[in-house]
């Protein structure tokens, strides 16, 4: 009996700095999502992104701030996208950040690729929950522009730093 066909999205991200426990409880929540037919989308960042896709298995979906970065060969990037995909992301990043005008080109493709990782590659699938580890279990960084746009299309969130949270998830995978 084989694994079954992957229908549904999960994104796995956090904090560049999650605690090294959190790490591993990301690994395993990830391979044990990937049994029940769950794929990973997320960001190729150090820490919890990371994480999460040692866990994730082939069908993780790793979007990306430029073609290749920090080594990655997924080919979910801007120049893939096209102009008209990843400008449509761009305004929705904006809409979701404070101070996204001011900000580099770069850290700008950043906040984008943060837009796909929660409503999936053409931007109409939201994935069914966020998972992540935030500092004090708030909206923060990188990480709290997914969860500002997870939250404007009602896309649940998990922050393992809030214990309740992170025994749910626990219990649920039995991890």
């Amino acid at each position: 009996m084989g694994r079954p066909a992957v229908l549904r999205y999960y994104s796995g991200i956090g904090a560049r700095a999650t605690p090294p426990e959190v790490l591993s409880l990301m690994t395993r929540a990830a391979f044990a999502l990937t049994k029940r037919g769950y794929a990973l989308r997320s960001g190729h960042a150090i820490g919890a992104d990371s994480a999460f896709e040692r866990g994730a298995g082939r069908d993780a979906q790793i979007f990306l701030p430029a073609a290749g970065w920090r080594g990655s060969v997924s080919s979910l990037h801007p120049e893939a996208f096209g102009a008209e995909l990843w400008g449509r992301a761009q305004e929705i990043a904006a809409a979701h950040h404070p101070a996204f005008g001011g900000l580099s080109a770069f850290v700008q493709a950043l906040h984008t690729r943060n837009v796909f990782q929660v409503l999936g590659p053409s931007l109409d699938s939201p994935s069914e929950f966020v998972l992540c580890w935030t500092a004090e279990g708030e909206a923060s960084g990188g990480t709290g522009q997914a969860l500002r746009i997870a939250a404007t299309y009602g896309v649940p969130v998990f922050n393992l730093q809030r214990s309740r949270e992170r025994a749910h998830v626990e219990r649920h995978l039995v991890l």
